[in-house]
């Protein structure tokens, strides 16, 4: 017997300046997901599950290279825990400052692909 897989509709509140305007669906709440996702530090945040956000604060104040190798693995989990997203290419960090770097990369949705750019506290 073949399982039929569905996937959750993506409709949702569009969040702008802080403020709910309106709704957004499928390629747009996909960014937005994304965007907030990379803007909440997992386990912080009682409204969310254990499974929502990123772990980022845990690199703080580490070198570069811990950094470096760390963030590719820590922005996949949180990211990846989203069924719509189908990878995350392309990874890049470059170290912008002594206490920032800036992250890159693709995700690749069920909707389309786009960039994110992100920078991140060392």
């Amino acid at each position: 017997m073949d399982e039929i897989i569905s996937i959750e509709p993506s409709r949702t509140y569009r969040i702008l300046n802080g403020r709910v305007s309106g709704w957004i669906d499928e390629m747009d709440a996909i960014r937005q997901s994304v965007e907030k996702i990379l803007q909440t530090e997992r386990f912080r945040f009682e409204i969310y599950s254990d499974e929502y956000g990123i772990e980022l604060e845990n690199l703080f104040g580490q070198s570069f290279d811990l950094v470096a190798a760390e963030c590719e693995r820590v922005v996949k989990e949180s990211l990846l825990s989203d069924e719509r997203i189908v990878s995350i290419d392309d990874f890049e960090i470059v170290q912008q400052s002594k206490s920032s770097a800036l992250i890159a990369f693709q995700v690749v949705s069920v909707f389309g692909a786009f960039k994110v750019e992100q920078e991140v506290t060392l």
